[in-house]
């Protein structure tokens, strides 16, 4: 163990301590990034005896400023809308036996459910839970949006995307969201006989809340392995934080949970940023350790921090590098790899997490901070500049 640390220690200050690529050039605006900065990563690496394969697109919003912004958490429903949805779901709900209506909107969190099917044999009046799922694909954001489709269902990805944006819209007419992930379901099947309780393949959509045009990559809590929480996080998943969950079934049949951000403040209407090739070379010193087994993209959006005062936050502009990560570098055997079934991006994979680096530094955020400011913005608490 004292040896592990050890490791662990010289590679992170190993990784503190590299030349950073502002020597040779400094921060630019955000306009100027697409020339300083490779399109694409794609290469292969050998560490440790296993291969690791990056192919990924490094992406960056099409905006003219970033500003630094402060916000609230919101995810409510504007009035009169929230309260005549509720009634209307309620009704819905008690008149219809095979299907699931549900409408919540708190604070923290939207819940919907709009005709949902019993995915899993349950019934309105007692829930058995007999069913089994059987997954189709947890790929990856690649397919064409116009001709992908799941098992016995009429409805494309796309067509399934434009189903939960309008619902969002709706909703929440002055939120963006970006699409940023999707995964395909099949049929749901009784366990006592094999039919199928459901016949058709469904879609899971993940997106991200849009400030400005940038999307919310990450809130800084789910870099740090001791992921212990503050007055920010005590209250919800940090990583459903600036997000939507929408399942879609059919072209009237959907669910989603919406967590929501309010813009409230600015604190800087632009700042210069660094290229990501100005901190790639410590993502590569990460895997060459041992560290970094996968990557699955790489952005340029905003973090989310704590600030000290009660109830706002801060976003910042960094470049997030969501991965499989190791805390205990090559003595870890376990690893899911892309290939693998059981890949799964929340939940399962414990090693899924975000590496941050400041946009305005090149710094990354140390993983292994355990100490009570670790969520603040590094030297402004307040959120000030």
């Amino acid at each position: 163990m004292r040896r592990m640390s050890s490791l662990l220690l010289a590679v992170i200050m190993t990784i503190l301590c590299v030349p950073m690529a502002q020597a040779e050039t400094g921060p630019v605006s955000i306009k100027e990034l697409p020339g300083m900065t490779s399109p694409v990563w794609k290469q292969t690496y050998e560490a440790y005896g296993r291969t690791i394969d990056v192919d990924v697109d490094i992406t960056i919003p099409e905006v003219e400023t970033v500003p630094m912004l402060k916000v609230r958490r919101d995810s409510r429903v504007a009035e009169p809308l929230r309260s005549e949805l509720e009634a209307e779901y309620k009704a819905a709900d008690k008149k219809d036996g095979k299907h699931h209506f549900d409408f919540d909107s708190e604070e923290y969190v939207l819940r919907i459910d709009h005709e949902t099917p019993l995915l899993w044999g349950t019934n309105k009046k007692k829930d058995t839970w007999t069913a089994a799922q059987e997954q189709e694909n947890a790929d990856l954001f690649k397919w064409d949006l116009d001709r992908a489709y799941t098992e016995n269902n009429p409805i494309t990805l796309g067509e399934a995307a434009d189903i939960a944006r309008a619902q969002i819209r709706e909703l929440y007419p002055d939120i963006e969201t970006r699409l940023d992930r999707v995964m395909t379901f099949g049929k749901t099947y009784w366990k006592r006989n094999g039919k199928p309780i459901y016949d058709k393949g469904s879609y899971e959509l993940y997106l991200r809340q849009c400030f400005r045009g940038i999307p919310s990559m990450a809130c800084i809590n789910d870099t740090f392995t001791d992921q212990s929480h503050t007055n920010l996080f005590d209250t919800w998943n940090t990583s459903e934080s600036g997000t939507v969950f929408a399942g879609v079934f059919g072209e009237h049949s959907w669910d989603m949970r919406c967590s929501f951000y309010r813009e409230t403040g600015v604190v800087k209407e632009d700042v210069s940023l660094l290229p990501f090739d100005a901190v790639k070379d410590q993502v590569q010193a990460l895997i060459m350790s041992g560290h970094i087994r996968w990557i699955n993209s790489v952005d340029l959006g905003y973090v989310l921090f704590d600030t000290r005062a009660e109830g706002e936050y801060l976003l910042a502009p960094c470049w997030v590098v969501w991965c499989e990560y190791h805390p205990e570098g090559p003595a870890s055997e376990r690893t899911y790899g892309i290939n693998d079934d059981e890949l799964f991006f929340f939940g399962n994979n414990a090693y899924y997490r975000p590496l941050v680096f400041d946009a305005q530094t090149g710094k990354m955020f140390d993983t292994e901070n355990a100490s009570k400011e670790r969520f603040l913005y590094p030297g402004n608490p307040e959120g000030e500049k």
